[in-house]
């Protein structure tokens, strides 16, 4: 389960830890303009939980190791210390930009990780806060946490989560989510190749000040080496208006469908998987 911190949400927590969103075509109205900043906020979280995945499962954890690990830009500090069967890892990025992710983002500020077990053996717990972090100057917070359930499968939950963006607007979100692994299990200290589908609903408030909800009604199916979900459905509620947003057949690009009102527009997905 590697990056199921996810596992996302996420995204795909979703994403996260979720989801999804996009730009239209048309005029806009509050449910494409709450998928538009869901799918920003998704990718934010899934962007933050790769970087989480790879210290997690990165076989050198010595009791007082200190790496850094220089990206396309700065630096990304990790101390690792033990509490009783606990594992903490601290991790603090300074302009950091990841050179295994395709987002461009860049990370500022402190992540600590406390884990329980490991993903392949039978006990897994994980749990993940920011401290005065930032992704491209957009303050980050919350506290997420994924336990396993099943040999591949894992409960996930984003509780306080909250965007402060550059503009001072704000995006609350808290999700519950399911992840199942379905690939790249047999290489647990590489999270790229993995791959895992979502179940799950998310809920909180809009930059608008509108209360929102979205739940997955077909799983969505999500590659780490894609940015984008590659299938599954999501219907979204806000201010009384509802939509579908279907990504589509599996394969790996920008397009989805937003279905509304009985009808049908392509979508340009502007964020990744949560």
């Amino acid at each position: 389960m590697k990056r199921i911190s996810i596992y996302l949400m996420a995204g795909i927590l979703m994403t996260s830890f979720s989801f999804t969103s996009c730009e239209k075509e048309e005029e806009t109205s509050p449910l494409v303009e709450l998928m538009e900043t869901d799918d920003e906020v998704a990718a934010f979280y899934d962007d933050i939980l790769s970087e989480v995945d790879e210290v997690t499962f990165n076989d050198g954890t010595s009791k007082s190791g200190v790496t850094v690990s220089q990206g396309f830009s700065g630096t990304r500090t990790v101390v690792t210390e033990f509490s009783g069967d606990t594992v903490i890892h601290t991790i603090t990025f300074d302009n950091f930009m990841n050179e295994n992710s395709n987002s461009g983002r860049v990370k500022n500020g402190t992540i600590i990780i406390k884990v329980l077990g490991r993903p392949y053996l039978e006990t897994f717990w994980r749990q993940v806060t920011f401290v005065n972090f930032t992704v491209n100057d957009n303050l980050i917070e919350g506290v997420k946490v994924i336990e396993k359930t099943g040999e591949y499968q894992f409960t996930v939950a984003l509780t306080d989560g909250k965007i402060t963006f550059t503009d001072e607007t704000t995006y609350t979100r808290n999700f519950t989510r399911t992840r199942t692994w379905i690939d790249g299990y047999a290489t647990p200290y590489y999270i790229w190749d993995d791959e895992f589908t979502l179940e799950g609903n998310a809920w909180g408030v809009n930059r608008n000040g509108n209360e929102y909800t979205h739940e997955i009604t077909s799983p969505l199916f999500i590659k780490r080496d894609c940015r984008w979900v590659v299938s599954g459905t999501i219907e979204f509620n806000v201010n009384g208006q509802t939509a579908i947003l279907d990504y589509g057949d599996g394969t790996c690009d920008r397009i989805a469908t937003l279905i509304s009102n009985g009808e049908t527009h392509t979508i340009n997905l502007r964020g990744g998987q949560n």
